[in-house]
């Protein structure tokens, strides 16, 4: 029982080797005959190619040489003597010329024939044809040259006749012409084995002549020629066997319109007959090569199974990097065996092959696509020109804070929430990925139905939700920069960069996203060379103060004016205050703009004082200014430069200012104040300050945004902001000050709320020092 299993197995086994042999054979069989074919093919086309283009070299030559005959009877001719006394006397006997000359054109059998003098005067000619259309002279040199004359297409060649040959003055021309249809002729078919038909030049390309029966040859001339190189196919007929002609053209010679076009054209049939016969024969060894292979296959198929004794050891060695030189023998009932150990390898380099996979494109934290994974996504969606693509770098305020305070593990266990919510975000073809840190990046590709920002908006939105995390509740503040393909660059890199630029650039404004824009561009050229020039400005005076009244709102009375930094450059005119002040705080120069604004601003004060006037001066101090302590050294010197300047100064800072290190700021301020300087929050309840900071400040003034005042008449909400600003001043014991004052009924609001001063386009624009004097005379005799 057990021999008649074993035999069964044996022979199901043979069966199945013989059908993979069969299937093998059927793929090696069809694998072959097509390569061959497309081999054997492309090697014909080869030759057809070969032949079309030696043709075309045979019809080149022997034109060329037709043309060479042209010339060398023509150069003959000049030189004779009386040809030379003929010419010379062409206007007063032109009959003796045209005579001479038509005698010259049998012997050389050309078609038309003329003399042109030095200047270029049709001196004679052998047929009445439009004189217009003659050459003059010859001034290129090509090999083979035509000319359109009176409808037809002529092979040109001229020669310069001197009366005196070692003379360099050329003194007339002779000229011989063959009509083009006269060139192609049977002797030439005979010689290149293939119809030859010349056309015009583009855009036209009528036809000139042709070996083709006339009807054809209509055909052809009717038929939209593709003038590519290579090989082509027409259909004309009647044909001698088949109605399809391969053909190629070429450029040949020159003309005033371009270079005429040479068709050489064979019957597909016979350009191929050397495949199609080799293809059959082809067939014929294969179809004998398969009936053999089929019967070597039965032979090894009944001894293929007696090295499957001991395979199993054999391929579990190998699986394990051992090799052996000698390979045991078998049955087939160790088959299933080998069937387990040969899938367990492929398993085994299946998962090393995942691993590696996993750690090249994916993160390890998050399980998100990483950064390498991310450039070859974008760089396909650039490759295939996808648009829009919309490229989003985005990373989380103040993570280091939190992995600091909280610990390592709360910040991966985050990070694993971030990954999770933004994976979750319903927007097809997004593509998400972390790129490293707190830095994650977003690819969406698509149509017009999202917008940039409605992108960013759906991001933003995903995390108005905190996390909480191990009890604790934790509100995220991000920072996205957006890029758009091909808007903002053309290259990932390109598109990379601008989105790290909007996305620094939200930082800088507390914003969640920023779509790329040129000018948000810190290493731009123009603010790198503002960035240089920044210093020199102050000494060129290109620098100036421009000064906005302060007015009180009980009296109506001008209590100061606030200073006003303004650039005049040389080359772009007008640059306003937030596009250098931010260079000059990066560069460092911002402590000199801050001395030069002090300093100009008192001395300007000295005038008004001198004058009988008392006004403040409010001057606006950067954060960087705030932190470095040499600014109450250099107040205290200016105060003793100026003693006798009325009405003191005042040091405009921001919340932000004062926030980003409150130690040194405070610090600052209050040896300020000591001196007698008014210290007021500028641009207040637009910052991030706290009102327990607030109360350590030592401010004498609360300054509200113009943000709160533009609408203030009639905007409800403003109204409510306002006011309760004034209350919390008033609580303070601060005095107040509303910017962007530029109507009377936000005016009259201001004053019935409490609010002490104002400014503003409703009182005055920000004027130069001499307008400014203009400005306050009038006020003085008509209160505001």
């Amino acid at each position: 029982m057990g021999i008649r299993l074993s035999g069964l197995a044996s022979r199901s086994l043979r069966a199945r080797m013989l059908m993979v042999f069969l299937l093998l054979l059927a793929v090696i069989v069809i694998v072959t005959l097509v390569t061959v074919q497309k081999a054997t093919y492309r090697h014909s086309t080869g030759q057809v190619q070969d032949h079309a283009r030696t043709s075309a070299i045979v019809v080149k030559d022997k034109i060329q040489n037709r043309s060479r005959q042209l010339e060398s009877a023509l150069a003959t001719l000049a030189k004779d003597f009386n040809t030379k006394q003929l010419i010379a006397g062409g206007k007063q006997d032109p009959e003796s010329l045209l005579i001479a000359l038509r005698n010259h054109q049998r012997r050389i059998n050309a078609d038309l024939s003329w003399v042109t003098d030095a200047d270029g005067e049709l001196l004679t000619m052998t047929q009445d044809l439009p004189a217009s259309q003659l050459t003059r002279q010859l001034t290129e040199t090509s090999p083979i040259m035509w000319r359109f004359i009176d409808g037809r297409y002529y092979l040109l060649q001229g020669v310069a006749v001197r009366f005196v040959e070692s003379s360099p003055r050329v003194n007339a021309w002779l000229f011989a012409a063959v009509e083009g249809s006269r060139l192609i002729t049977p002797e030439l078919v005979t010689l290149t084995d293939m119809q030859i038909s010349l056309f015009s030049p583009a855009p036209e390309h009528q036809l000139i002549a042709s070996s083709f029966s006339p009807a054809q040859a209509s055909q052809l001339e009717s038929k939209t020629l593709n003038w590519t190189p290579g090989l082509h196919q027409v259909s004309l007929s009647p044909a001698e066997q088949s109605s399809e002609f391969i053909y190629a053209t070429s450029d040949i010679g020159s003309s005033t319109q371009g270079p005429l076009k040479l068709v050489l054209a064979t019957i597909a049939d016979k350009a191929y007959l050397s495949y199609n016969s080799l293809i059959g024969q082809l067939i014929l060894i294969l179809a004998i090569a398969g009936l053999l292979a089929l019967g070597a296959a039965v032979i090894i198929s009944n001894g293929i199974s007696r090295p499957l004794t001991r395979l199993v050891g054999v391929t579990n060695k190998i699986r394990k990097g051992h090799y052996v030189d000698d390979v045991p023998k078998s049955t087939t009932l160790e088959i299933a065996s080998l069937s387990t150990a040969i899938d367990e390898m492929q398993q085994g380099i299946k998962q090393r092959e995942l691993e590696i996979q996993q750690l090249a494109y994916f993160d390890s934290l998050t399980g998100l696509p990483n950064r390498n994974q991310f450039n070859q996504q974008l760089q396909r969606l650039v490759d295939d020109r996808h648009d829009p693509v919309v490229v989003m770098m985005m990373d989380v305020d103040r993570f280091k804070d939190i992995n600091d305070t909280l610990g390592h593990n709360i910040g991966d266990q985050l990070l694993n929430k971030i990954a999770s919510r933004l994976s979750h975000i319903e927007l097809d073809n997004l593509f998400v990925a972390r790129l490293g840190g707190d830095e994650f990046g977003l690819i969406w590709f698509g149509d017009t139905s999202h917008t940039p920002k409605s992108l960013a908006n759906q991001v933003v939105d995903a995390f108005r939700t905190p996390f909480d995390i191990e009890k604790l509740r934790l509100d995220l503040d991000l920072s996205i920069g957006v890029a758009v393909y091909p808007q903002h660059g053309d290259s990932p890199a390109n598109l990379i960069q601008c989105a790290d630029i909007a996305m620094y650039s939200c930082k800088g404004h507390h914003r969640a996203f920023a779509i790329y824009r040129p000018e948000l561009n810190k290493y731009s050229v123009q603010r790198l060379s503002l960035m240089s020039e920044l210093r020199s400005a102050l000494s060129e005076g290109q620098l100036q103060l421009y000064y906005q009244p302060k007015v009180l709102l009980d009296d109506g009375n001008v209590s100061g004016a606030e200073c006003l930094i303004r650039w005049i450059h040389p080359v772009h005119g007008f640059i306003p205050p937030d596009q250098f002040i931010p260079l000059a705080e990066q560069t460092g120069a911002i402590r000199d703009v801050t001395h030069w604004a002090l300093n100009e601003a008192m001395a300007q004060q000295q005038k008004w004082s001198q004058a009988g006037l008392e006004l403040n001066v409010a001057v606006n101090i950067s954060p960087l200014d705030l932190v470095d302590m040499t600014l109450p050294e250099l107040v205290s010197h200016l105060f003793s430069q100026y003693p006798d300047n009325l009405g003191g100064l005042t040091l405009e800072v921001t919340e932000s200012a004062v926030m980003g290190d409150p130690d040194t700021a405070i610090k600052a301020l209050e040896k300020l104040k000591t001196m007698g300087v008014i210290l007021s929050i500028d641009d207040f309840g637009t910052g991030y300050s706290s009102m327990a900071q607030l109360k350590k400040m030592p401010v004498d003034e609360l300054k509200i945004d113009k943000a709160f005042v533009l609408d203030l008449a009639t905007n409800a909400e403003d109204q409510v902001m306002v006011n309760t600003l004034l209350s919390l001043a008033h609580h303070l014991d601060l005095k107040t000050v509303a910017e962007g004052v530029e109507d009377e009924a936000s005016l009259t609001f201001l004053k019935q709320a409490g609010c002490h001063k104002a400014q503003g386009f409703y009182m005055s624009k920000p004027l130069p020092a001499a307008a400014f004097d203009d400005w306050i005379r009038q006020a003085q005799d008509r209160p505001v």
